[in-house]
């Protein structure tokens, strides 16, 4: 890869731009400058001919504060509120500048020449858009974290990530995600962020095993360094990006969902089933209620199938105090009528022909264009209605993965460069809807999206497997969302699928035929798996098969029904602790997020801090047995285990009735269950 470096710099004449200048001889003007204290932005001034970051809908409007350009013998320093950055002088052709900001250091000369790609801008070639390459020197002991959903773990030192959304095909455990976030940061103090919809990818120690090599493609560059620990970084980050707002009480309760319920009817039943078992529901999900087989036609392209939702019967859900959600997506069918009547008014993503584009992995449809101010109105006014019109509170709104490179958005943008931003756009047209509709009484949980998605809860982990292995894939990704800034993130609890199941799920689109759907989920699995979602920002049921602790052999439907009892009774310090989050910080803190700088709690990846006081430690693997870190204090069980006293690690072993959650001793079980 041809690179040209970075290898001189100086102020411009008045002292508001640095001079850049590269390898071959072309001069860069870079505008340095402190939109947040500690966060230094460096932004080049007019060298592209495409969008520039200021319109980017991933950042919240920012009080840009000039830095402070000074002279010095060996280069530039660059100051402001928190920022005090050292940008390196040229000594000679070809050697490539350092840049140093606290623990920030770019690798320079002549370590850099070790490296296959120096900091700098890659020229476009046949094949490859233009770019710019920086690289960071990874201390011996430092771990790199965020970049959004990732189903490998949470440290990312190692590998090389591409951060572009991709549908997941119902796969786990692979380096690919649904929701993937161009931010990086390490224990050792520093984080990267580049406010782009297009694509990044990071070598993080895989290439070469000290340097963090990050690409980002563009003509325009636009770079994010900031200071400070872990919880300062991501503070720093959302600042930027955006606070999470407040999701209603009810959103902390209880959500019971299978793909799918079939009719009114059957939703009703289950619910009533549910409540004689003293199982808890506060929201019932429908993914089937349209007049098309969504599983196989995974597009929004009709309305309500009236012969089996008849309209107003989310009432008799109301009279039992249970919400209803429903599922949507960006999608329409190309060929239907609906499809149809977009395309001629130019409401739909197209090509460079001027064509409707296909979505880059479901040929029969089209995308909804949100950048046109009367496509979003259409599908925001038809969100709305449909809120209005069938009582829902709540949505899941699916995919907005796969846009195809050579898409062209109303607004000018290409989808190469728009690629994870779409998700974004659409997430916050689908909570426009909702406040139309509903004021703040309405969530939306979302499976896509990208830096700025936070600002709106909730995700869900994607369609995980039903096994052992799938709800460890899911733990990663929720839990290396939330060092992504992710404020609240769910799962399927149960997983997502079985090959067996998912082919009966198919089957069973021909009839829609209630109480034909069968459990697929080991019993022990699935209690576990229903335990630790009670431990979760947000306790989700879902999958292809039943999902219901009732549909279950004792003793895992009793074991499943006391972790919906006992979030039921949690609701009210969720709710503290989502309103309590200091700069927006997510609701689930891993442990490198709750204890920075602490060795031994970084290496306990899978376990996390719920709240400020709830530790929890899912258990991953068949037979109740785990180990764990205990941090500093004494820490009382929740569910049946003894007290644990930290710092250390402990080895547990749970019954089926017990898990292991612990809340701190000096606040005690009444300061989480009421």
């Amino acid at each position: 890869m041809d690179v040209d470096p970075f290898v001189a710099a100086e102020p411009s004449a008045d002292g508001s731009e640095l001079l850049v200048t590269l390898g071959s001889g072309r001069s860069v003007r870079v505008v340095p400058t402190v939109p947040v204290p500690g966060v230094l932005r460096l932004r080049s001034a007019g060298t592209g001919t495409g969008r520039r970051s200021d319109d980017s809908p991933m950042l919240v409007p920012l009080e840009e504060h000039p830095a402070t350009l000074t002279r010095t013998p060996d280069g530039v320093e660059i100051s402001g509120p928190e920022v005090r950055a050292h940008w390196d002088a040229g000594v000679a052709d070809g050697v490539v500048q350092g840049l140093r900001f606290g623990t920030f250091a770019r690798f320079a000369s002549p370590e850099a020449d070790t490296l296959p790609h120096p900091a700098g801008y890659r020229p476009a070639t046949d094949g490859q858009p233009a770019g710019w390459l920086e690289t960071v020197r990874l201390a011996p002991d430092a771990a790199v974290y965020g970049g959004g959903e990732s189903y490998q773990g949470i440290n990312l030192r190692g590998r090389r990530r591409q951060l572009r959304n991709t549908e997941q095909n119902r796969d786990g455990g692979r380096d690919s995600a649904y929701l993937n976030i161009p931010l990086l940061w390490s224990d050792a103090g520093w984080g990267l962020f580049a406010p782009t919809g297009a694509q990044v990818v990071a070598d993080i120690g895989a290439t070469h095993s000290e340097a963090l090599l990050l690409r980002i493609d563009g003509e325009d560059l636009d770079l994010f360094l900031i200071a400070g620990d872990a919880p300062t970084v991501l503070a720093r980050y959302l600042a930027l990006t955006g606070r999470p707002r407040t999701l209603p009480e009810w959103a902390f309760g209880v959500w019971m969902s299978r793909s799918s319920y079939f009719t009114a009817d059957e939703v009703v039943e289950t619910v009533d089933a549910l409540r004689r078992a003293d199982c808890p529901v506060d929201v019932v999900h429908v993914d089937e209620w349209l007049d098309q087989r969504v599983l196989d036609d995974p597009t929004w392209s009709t309305e309500a199938d009236r012969s089996r939702f008849p309209e107003g019967w989310a009432r008799r859900l109301a009279e039992r105090g249970v919400r209803l959600s429903l599922w949507i997506n960006p999608y329409v069918r190309r060929e239907s009528p609906l499809g149809r009547e977009l395309a001629a008014r130019g409401h739909l993503v197209r090509d460079a022909r001027g064509e409707p584009v296909a979505v880059a992995d479901k040929a029969s449809a089209s995308l909804i264009d949100f950048t046109h101010p009367e496509a979003r109105e259409w599908w925001c006014e038809r969100l709305a209605a449909t809120l209005r019109t069938e009582h829902n509170a709540a949505v899941l709104a699916d995919f907005g993965e796969e846009i195809p490179d050579d898409a062209v958005f109303a607004a000018g943008y290409l989808g190469a460069d728009w690629h994870n931003t779409y998700g974004l756009i659409y997430q916050d047209t689908v909570h426009e809807a909702g406040r139309r509709a509903r004021g703040g009484d309405f969530v939306a949980i979302s499976r896509s999206g990208t830096a700025g998605s936070q600002r709106d809860p909730a995700h869900w982990a994607g369609d995980l497997p039903s096994t052992w292995s799938g709800m460890v894939s899911t733990l990663r990704a929720v839990l290396s969302m939330a060092l992504s800034g992710c404020s609240v993130v769910t799962h399927d609890a149960g997983g997502y699928w079985t090959p067996a199941s998912y082919h009966r799920a198919e089957e069973l689109r021909a009839t829609m035929t209630p109480d034909a759907v069968e459990t697929d989920v080991d019993p022990e699995l699935y209690a576990r798996w229903a335990q630790w979602a009670a431990f979760s920002a947000l306790t989700r049921f879902h999958g292809v098969g039943r999902r219901e602790p009732i549909a279950y052999p004792e003793p895992f439907a009793s074991a499943a029904i006391a972790a919906c009892r006992l979030r039921k009774r949690m609701r009210r310090y969720l709710v503290a602790s989502a309103e309590s989050a200091v700069g927006g910080l997510p609701l689930v803190w891993p442990m490198p997020l709750a204890f920075p700088g602490d060795r031994a709690a970084r290496d306990a990846w899978d376990q996390y801090l719920l709240g400020s006081d709830v530790l929890v430690a899912p258990l991953l693997e068949p037979g109740g047995a785990r180990r764990l870190w205990v941090p500093e204090g004494e820490w009382t069980g929740l569910v049946g285990c003894p007290t644990l006293t930290g710092p250390g690690w402990r080895e547990v072993r749970c019954d089926i009735e017990q898990f292991p959650a612990y809340v701190r001793a000096e606040r005690g079980p009444g300061a989480v269950l009421s």
